[in-house]
């Protein structure tokens, strides 16, 4: 297949492209507040529709999953994995414009979402649309997975993927996202650390107090306090009996692939306004922990008066979020269990764990040909060579479809994309480039 006719098509494509992220982009599908949902199933299949594919929306509980397919005959197939679903906006004082009204500035544009992860899905259907404009089929069979609750856990994708088997079979899955790094360089994304988030949470009085009588009466909030305290040193190393023991280290292969991994540490330090990263490290050393390292993370406090000025009150109940990154071989059930165990055996089994959820990590390995394939059609349209990064520090439910093809992430962030935070962005040229990668990937790799 001719991809330079293809690749041609994409850029007459380019109109239609934007007006339909900036449409999906105004869907306010903030699945942690239950919004949206509807109109983003709607939007979906009306738009797989329109550029030729067959639509099917599964119900396995929860938020509906869109899944849309076409077979083009081909000896291949690629599964593309997206969610519809976005993080909450706030806060909204931040944002330099308002979230679900995408603004277009200094060549890049912003909206909730753009990011993580609208603009990756719209790469990828106007890829495919540009197969129809110029009638050709790609030289796969195509499917796409667009779920409803990622950023929420993804509770009930595990569901679907039982449920729903027989659609999923393909040869490689192309996971969420990907972007550029520090200095502009196009990510391979080979896998995902796993998670597991809950919350901390201990109670006292059955009721708010005044906080004189803390004299006598149990504070909750120093309960978590204190119980946080023995989970991690200043040293950042985790306490928790047994919690490294499943951990994968890099073999001699990974390192030396690890050490050749160009990591602009001194702009990402700077471009963060820090003025070290954990325990001053750098070199080797960082990018090894970036990559291979599992954390645990406090994600906020709640407990008492938060308002403005002052209450004096004891508060009856407090809670932490946090949250636990996996690497390979580690298991949220058996982490769990650990840090339940952690808790007990240092006084505090009154502290309940609750609301938890999770999932394993994923990963593909390095020499998987696939890896190479998209490599060369990505340098062919970015211009410049892709870096292969083992994993992503951040998670996903890429377990459940590693189980069934390697999965490779790409996509079109950058360093500053603020995914999950105020004023999120993308380049909006990194959005065709992106587009045509995915186009060159759909007509190169049936051979």
């Amino acid at each position: 297949m001719n991809s330079d006719i293809i690749l041609k098509a994409v850029d007459k494509n380019r109109e239609w492209a934007i007006s339909k992220l900036n449409e999906y982009l105004k869907i306010p599908s903030v699945s942690a507040q239950n919004s949206g949902i509807k109109e983003s199933v709607a939007f979906l299949q009306r738009t797989f529709t329109e550029i030729g594919l067959d639509v099917k929306i599964c119900e396995a509980g929860g938020s509906p999953v869109v899944f849309a397919s076409k077979n083009v005959g081909g000896n291949k197939t690629i599964l593309f994995y997206n969610h519809y679903d976005v993080q909450p906006p706030e806060p909204l004082d931040e944002w330099l414009s308002p979230p679900f009204e995408p603004t277009i500035r200094d060549g890049k544009i912003f909206a909730r979402g753009v990011s993580d992860n609208k603009a990756n899905l719209i790469t990828r259907i106007a890829a495919v649309k540009t197969f129809k404009d110029v009638n050709t089929n790609p030289s796969v069979n195509i499917k796409f997975v667009v779920e409803g609750e990622e950023e929420v856990g993804s509770e009930h994708l595990p569901n679907f993927t039982m449920q729903y088997r027989n659609l999923l079979d393909t040869d490689l899955c192309i996971w969420e996202s990907a972007s550029k790094d520090e200095v502009g360089r196009p990510q391979i994304i080979l896998g995902c650390k796993g998670m597991v988030h809950g919350e901390l949470v201990a109670k006292g009085a059955n009721t708010d107090l005044h906080s004189s009588r803390a004299v006598i009466i149990p504070n909750p909030a120093w309960r978590v306090v204190w119980a946080l305290a023995t989970i991690k040193d200043k040293n950042e190393n985790i306490l928790i009996k047994g919690f490294y023991d499943d951990a994968v280290i890099p073999d001699e292969n990974e390192k030396k692939l690890l050490e050749e991994i160009p990591f602009e540490e001194d702009k990402l330090r700077k471009n963060l306004g820090l003025s070290s990263f954990v325990n001053n490290l750098s070199g080797f050393d960082l990018k090894h922990r970036f990559f291979y390292s599992p954390t645990f993370t406090i994600n906020g406090f709640t407990g008492g008066y938060q308002g403005k000025g002052s209450k004096t009150v004891l508060p009856k109940i407090a809670t932490a979020k946090f949250d636990i990154r996996l690497v390979p071989n580690m298991q949220p059930d058996d982490i769990v269990k650990k840090l339940r165990k952690h808790l007990d055996e240092n006084g505090f089994a009154d502290i309940e764990i609750a609301d938890v959820k999770g999932y394993p990590p994923a990963r593909t390995p390095y020499n998987n040909p696939y890896v190479r394939i998209i490599a060369e059609t990505g340098k062919e349209v970015w211009q410049k060579e892709m870096v292969v990064y083992p994993s992503t520090p951040a998670s996903g439910p890429m377990y459940l479809f590693s189980k069934i093809a390697p999965c490779i992430g790409l996509g079109v962030g950058h360093a500053q994309s603020n995914s999950h935070a105020p004023n999120e962005s993308v380049y909006i040229e990194d959005f065709y480039i992106g587009t045509k990668h995915i186009a060159n990937i759909l007509a190169k790799m049936g051979g």
